[in-house]
């Protein structure tokens, strides 16, 4: 049984069946992601892992063949936490722009719960294979996000609402992202004056398809 994110074919993995075995594949995520998020996409190494996992090389091994199929595994199971923020049966009839807020309040907390994704995304700006693997972890938010304009904004033409959800959510990613490089302002800041703007945004945008 292999993982279900595939990546040229470096990107397999071996998942558990036994109990044991399943725990012992956790620990070694978890420690993948302090690790990565620790140290960077190009400093990032399988022995590093083993050795914050408390095991052997071999066991990791055991699992992943490479390093590139261990952070694939890393992403797609934190992709799993993210897509329940989008299972959301509370919205309701919430104005547009006050359901996109909700949204990103809520996908930035759990961002934050998803240690790696950040050295991945940074990487992404220059190395092709961290650019994939940050695009498949981004792709539950822009399903969700194309879907919630097309409930509240039904006459938005098919190609232009792909594009807007795309623009919303590549603006917060890469706010989120470039916002730890700074000194000031802070992320809660940034993620403040970020809501302003998608307000007005959203404004507009309803204003001119209504």
């Amino acid at each position: 049984m292999t993982g279900a994110f595939e990546l040229q074919d470096h990107s397999e993995w071996k998942v558990p069946v036994q109990e044991r075995s399943k725990r012992r594949f956790d620990a070694i995520l978890d420690a993948a992601g302090a690790e990565l998020n620790e140290v960077g996409w190009h400093r990032f190494t399988m022995e590093s892992v083993a050795l914050r996992a408390n095991g052997s090389i071999g066991s990791v091994y055991r699992y992943f063949p490479n390093k590139l199929s261990l952070i694939a595994a890393l992403i797609d199971s934190q992709n799993e936490q993210l897509l329940r923020v989008f299972d959301n049966r509370d919205d309701g009839e919430k104005p547009l722009e006050d359901l996109v807020l909700s949204m990103i309040d809520r996908y930035a907390a759990a961002l934050r719960k998803s240690p790696g994704l950040h050295a991945v995304g940074i990487a992404a700006q220059f190395d092709h294979e961290a650019y994939e693997l940050f695009r498949h972890a981004v792709f539950p938010a822009r399903q969700w996000m194309a879907a919630a304009l097309r409930r509240r904004l039904p006459r938005l033409e098919t190609t232009r609402l792909e594009g807007i959800a795309a623009i919303l959510v590549l603006t917060f990613e890469s706010l989120m992202l470039f916002s730890n490089q700074l000194a000031t302002p802070s992320r809660a800041v940034i993620l403040q004056e970020m809501r302003l703007v998608l307000r007005g945004y959203m404004n507009e945008l309803t204003q001119e398809v209504t």
